[in-house]
């Protein structure tokens, strides 16, 4: 329970963070936060318009739509979340260096607030994902309400692994490269752009030890499918959330000791 007493003990602080951090990506611009809406907006559109009207791509009536569009966008989104937070949090202790050496700061939260930016823009592109098949007609489930359970395992799998990067990346600076790296290649043996179908019985073993996939494919499976995810699939979600939060968390609190003498 430390973890979670000490999120819960730290809300207004992380929160504060969150506001800064959202404020600072659109400070100077004319439409401020409107560009969270007009990024997803402008990608869903570009979608649509390269796969259905120019490649004419289409998946099969099993994927709960025949748009890959729709069912690229509803992939992305907790996909963009999930390496957002990770890759922002390798230099998110370095960047706030002069919290770490000055005062006695809560130095946990910091790869947080990057894992809630992400989670936020997230929500914003789920609303227009929502919206888009409200407009085409697309039956919902009253499943879809399961959705905030899915999206605190997401939380739990994020801040868990962004803990464990945030605090090796001040110990082992070139970490932040290798993490881009890792995220360009684990994108690709996620079934985002492409459906699941289409992998080798010879390597599905990847899809049981990837818990991107179990992320992704409840999303699509409520959302798109108007069904509950496969039970194996929401078990290694599950599992995968809670083993990598607590190992996380355990991680950070063990090398943050060491932090001011490094940093």
């Amino acid at each position: 329970m430390g973890p979670v007493l000490g999120l819960y003990r730290h809300g207004a602080l992380i929160k504060n963070f969150v506001k800064r951090d959202l404020q600072a990506r659109y400070k100077g611009s004319a439409i401020g936060l409107f560009w969270s809406v007009v990024h997803p907006l402008t990608m869903l559109v570009l979608y649509t318009y390269v796969f259905s009207a120019i490649l004419r791509v289409r998946v099969g009536a099993a994927e709960g739509t025949g748009s890959f569009a729709i069912y690229l966008f509803c992939g992305l989104l907790p996909w963009n979340a999930f390496a957002e937070g990770v890759n922002r949090s390798t230099g998110v202790i370095l960047e706030h260096a002069n919290l770490i050496k000055r005062t006695i700061f809560p130095s946990e939260i910091l790869p947080i607030y990057p894992v809630v930016s992400g989670i936020f823009n997230q929500l914003v592109g789920l609303v227009i994902l929502l919206v888009a098949l409200l407009v085409t007609a697309h039956p919902f489930s009253p499943l879809i309400l399961i959705l905030p359970l899915i999206l605190l395992l997401q939380f739990g799998l994020t801040v868990g692994l962004a803990w464990i990067v945030a605090g090796i990346t001040v110990f082992v600076r070139d970490l932040g490269q290798v993490c881009g790296m890792v995220m360009t290649i684990w994108v690709f043996l996620t079934p985002i752009f492409y459906p699941p179908d289409l992998i080798p019985e010879r390597l599905r073993f990847i899809l049981v030890i990837n818990p991107m996939y179990a992320l992704v494919e409840s999303y699509r499976s409520l959302i798109l499918k108007g069904q509950l995810p496969p039970s194996g699939t929401l078990a290694t979600l599950v599992g995968f959330s809670l083993v990598v939060f607590l190992l996380g968390y355990r991680v950070f609190a063990r090398v943050q000791k060491a932090f001011a003498d490094v940093i």
